[in-house]
């Protein structure tokens, strides 16, 4: 089985290395490793190495040979001990002859290794005996073994969800397909949104796999990736001395998007500390913590590479505890593993936003707490008390944020959405309304009909646009806000026929405002900023209009937008549509 043939490809073939890495700070989590220069050995493609080692017959012995060459490369590595090697598993290795499990730990025992530092990647590719073959494989060799499992391309295959339910594994591996321009496509964002869900729900690790560009990796930040891997990061290397544990340009990017998003709490005031176990710990210590002290009532299980693998409930072992044979069962059941005994727990990165953490506790009614990693490590919890604790101060955070007379947000969520807007990033449109001739109006007829004036137009934006589509805001006064993130299938004709809806219906209905004599005449005689009585013509309102990321490359500060708006707002009161719409350039009307 092992000719020439084979016997070049291992002298010749070469690993190069690409880093995973922490989606929040850029510190380096895991390589891949991706088999080069094949093409000496003969064969033009990486499929066409194992498909013929498979009808070969020669599978498992070409992936050992591999799998040391990886390995060995990898533990020239300086800090490889800290970090983790994902490889590329065939899972048709289990149907050959010559297969046989254990290799892999004496061959990483002889680099001071153990099998926590190792990721095996499963694959959709090949079906033929997938569920007798790999689930076996995972479950029952590797799994328990300590090695780590992700699936690899997931959602490109027709059996994705079965395999997901099946393989029970550590990390998913999002597809480049799904990846490729996500901040442009509403449907990709969607897709990986439900699977970033699923995955959140059973506890496993998110990747993005073939990030390219600033755009894909905020836009995978933002839907709760855990990891990112791609060019953005840095492209597969052959030279181990090029990979570095810390990638400073995603550190840079994340933390100015961080700055942008208005993070609403800081996590670390909140975290909660507790004993923990190891996977592999003797059930007589998960005793010793739950009598350590009454007020505990889950004991959060790590591996021994400190990754939560969920938690063990107090009520789970006291149904063991005082039943006749139950403390004998339950020491038999957790020789070795407390893993039969592991309930699931909900996980969290300590740089996630307060939303994203609330959304997976609300996800799963039997979370106790949410475990807390820091570089996918465990550094503590968050209870269901201090949960509902944070979800009150985020309450009572947004309603002090809401105007008190419409109940719109107010300029700290405004301000948010415009510092994130004028990064360029995405297609945005901002539009500034201010009532015309609302002064004389309120001094003619009295503050509380003024007041009347503006819930009516609060009233109206809401009516006119769906709070999922945009942010509707009340800046204060006559002044309000609007603010769309477009999509796919939104166009700037599409907004600003809603915009100018918007204006002609308020510029009716507050006609019902007025006495007989100023509908009549069509205006109200009221003293000016001079105090001298003059004609003031029926309450209207202007929109000041602003499009960003049309493809103009330049990025706004503040300033330079509060320059724009108020050239803006000066021309759409003169304008007979009472709009000003600028993209960046050419004011139209």
């Amino acid at each position: 089985m092992f000719n020439d043939k084979w016997q070049k490809l291992v002298e010749v073939a070469d690993f190069a290395f690409q880093p995973i890495v922490n989606i929040y700070t850029g510190k380096l989590y895991a390589v891949e490793a991706l088999i080069r220069n094949y093409e000496p050995a003969g064969f033009t493609t990486i499929d066409c190495i194992f498909d013929t080692a498979y009808s070969e017959k020669a599978l498992y012995m070409i992936d050992v040979k591999l799998r040391e060459k990886a390995i060995h490369k990898f533990s020239l590595l300086p800090f490889s001990k800290h970090i983790k090697l994902f490889y590329n598993l065939d899972n048709r290795i289990t149907m050959m002859p010559d297969f046989k499990s254990g290799y892999t730990c004496e061959l990483l025992s002889t680099y001071e290794m153990d099998t926590s530092n190792i990721c095996f990647e499963l694959s959709e590719k090949h079906q033929v005996g997938m569920y007798a073959g790999v689930d076996k494989l995972v479950l029952n060799l590797y799994k328990q073994q300590g090695y780590k499992m992700a699936i690899d391309d997931f959602g490109v295959g027709f059996s994705g969800l079965q395999m997901l339910f099946n393989a029970d594994p550590n990390f998913i591996k999002i597809d480049r397909f799904f990846i490729s321009e996500i901040h442009l496509s509403k449907k990709k964002k969607l897709f990986v949104s439900s699977i970033v869900q699923i995955a959140q729900a059973m506890g496993i690790f998110t990747i993005a796999e073939g990030v390219e560009c600033e755009e894909e990796y905020v836009e995978c930040k933002k839907l709760g990736c855990n990891m990112v891997q791609g060019y953005f990061v840095q492209r597969p290397t052959l030279n181990v001395l090029e990979i570095v544990p810390s990638y400073e340009h995603l550190k840079m990017v994340s933390q100015n998007d961080k700055r942008k998003s208005g993070k609403i709490a800081n996590i670390d005031k909140y975290l909660q500390k507790s004993h923990t176990v190891f996977i592999d710990s003797h059930i007589n210590e998960v005793y010793d913590v739950l009598k350590s002290d009454k007020k505990i009532h889950f004991v959060p299980v790590l591996a021994r590479d400190l990754t939560p693998l969920g938690i063990i409930k107090d009520t789970d072992i006291k149904a063991y505890i005082y039943s006749n044979y139950g403390k004998a069962l339950l020491y038999n059941m957790t020789q070795g593993s407390l893993k039969k005994i592991i309930s699931h727990c909900g996980r969290a990165d300590i740089n996630d936003p307060i939303e994203k953490i609330l959304k997976i506790y609300a996800f799963d009614d039997d979370n106790d707490a949410i475990l807390i990693t820091e570089n996918e490590k465990y550094v503590g919890f968050l209870s269901s008390k201090v949960l509902l604790d944070i979800v009150n101060e985020k309450n009572i955070v947004d309603a002090k944020d809401q105007n008190p007379l419409t109940g719109l947000s107010g300029n700290r969520i405004i301000n948010e959405f415009v510092a994130n807007a004028v990064d360029g990033k995405e297609k945005v449109m901002m539009a500034y309304f201010d009532f015309d001739n609302f002064k004389p109006f309120n001094d003619y007829y009295g503050f509380r009909k003024g007041d009347r004036a503006i819930t009516l137009f609060a009233d109206i934006l809401r009516s006119s646009v769906g709070f999922d589509e945009c942010l509707v805001g009340h800046v204060g006064g006559d002044d309000f806000f609007l603010g769309w993130s477009l999509k796919d299938d939104d166009s700037f004709e599409k907004v600003y026929s809603i915009i100018l809806e918007i204006v002609s219906k308020f510029a009716e209905d507050i006609k019902s405002f007025y006495c007989e004599q100023g509908l009549s005449t069509g205006y109200i005689m009221a003293k000016n900023r001079d105090g001298v009585i003059q004609q003031f013509p029926l309450m209207t309102v202007s929109a000041a209009v602003i499009c960003h990321g049309f493809g103009y490359q330049h990025d706004l500060d503040d300033n330079e937008l509060n320059e724009i708006f108020g050239v803006l707002k000066k021309s759409a009161k003169s304008s007979p549509t009472h709009i000003a719409c600028v993209d960046l350039g050419v004011i139209k009307h």
